[in-house]
C-alpha cells in the first residue's frame, strides 16, 4: 500500500506541475482538465492516507514537495487571474470609448 500511496502522490505531484505550466501557456482548457484529474485523484489518496508513511522521512519529504509546489501553482494562478482581470478592464474601457464614438457619428449622419 505505502509503494501505491507513493505512487499517487507522485502522480499528483506531476499534475501539480503541468497545470501551472499550462495556466503560465494560458490554456484554460487544459490546465481545468489537469485540475478535474488531480481532484480525482486526491478522492484517492484520501482512502489511502496512512499515517505512518506520512510520518516517515519519504512521506514528510513528499507532501513538502507537493505543498511547494502548490504554493508554486498559487502564484501563478494569481499572477494569471490578474493579468485576465487587467485584459478584461482594458476591454471595457476600449469597448465603451467605442459606443461613445459610434453614438456620435450615428448622432451627427
Amino acid at each position: 500500500m505505502v509503494t501505491e500511496l507513493y505512487a499517487k502522490w507522485q502522480d499528483y505531484l506531476f499534475l501539480t506541475r503541468e497545470m501551472k505550466k499550462f495556466l503560465f501557456k494560458q490554456d484554460l482548457d487544459l490546465f481545468l482538465s489537469l485540475l478535474e484529474q488531480r481532484e480525482s485523484l486526491q478522492v484517492t489518496l484520501e482512502k489511502l492516507a496512512d499515517d505512518d508513511y506520512y510520518a516517515s522521512p519519504e512521506g514528510k519529504s513528499l507532501l513538502l514537495q507537493v505543498q511547494q509546489e502548490n504554493q508554486k501553482l498559487m502564484g501563478q494562478f494569481h499572477m494569471a487571474f490578474n493579468r485576465l482581470k487587467k485584459q478584461e478592464t482594458v476591454s471595457q474601457a476600449y469597448e465603451g470609448r467605442l459606443n461613445v464614438a459610434g453614438n456620435f457619428i450615428n448622432d451627427k449622419t
